[in-house]
């Protein structure tokens, strides 16, 4: 054990102790961004082979609705809101893939069921409608 400690030296430890310290940067950086779109809405975004079906807001929506999207053929998703909450209650996919991603209702969830290509995305809406393009400087 000696042999090894010979071999570190001072600025070492320095290094490890910024490694470390700068590995929990990601938790900081995703914290705040998330704590800045607290007070935003959340919509879900449903498509499906890219079409955009249905929007419905999460943001205050109260009690349970089911309903089904219909794909090629036999193709079918029956979805299920229930309060701020959304998910693929039952499909006919072999593997099941969407119904186990379970509940959604964070902004930048997602839920996928590729073979009937069914998209849901959680997205925030900011309250304030700020537009973000009028921050940029246009050259003359």
């Amino acid at each position: 054990m000696r042999q090894y400690m010979k071999m570190v030296r001072p600025f070492d430890f320095i290094i490890i102790v910024l490694l470390i310290l700068g590995s929990f940067l990601p938790l900081i950086l995703f914290s705040v961004a998330e704590a800045k779109n607290a007070g935003d809405d959340v919509i879900a975004i449903i498509s499906q082979d890219g079409e955009v079906i249905r929007e419905i807001p999460l943001t205050g929506h109260k009690g349970n609705e089911q309903f089904t999207i219909k794909g090629k053929g036999i193709q079918y998703n029956l979805m299920e809101v229930d309060g701020e909450r959304i998910r693929i209650k039952e499909d006919n996919s072999p593997d099941q893939v969407g119904v186990k991603m379970g509940w959604k209702s964070k902004a930048g969830d997602t839920i996928v069921c590729l073979p009937h290509k069914v998209f849901v995305e959680i997205k925030s809406t900011s309250k304030t409608s700020k537009d973000p393009d009028s921050d940029l400087i246009v050259p003359n």
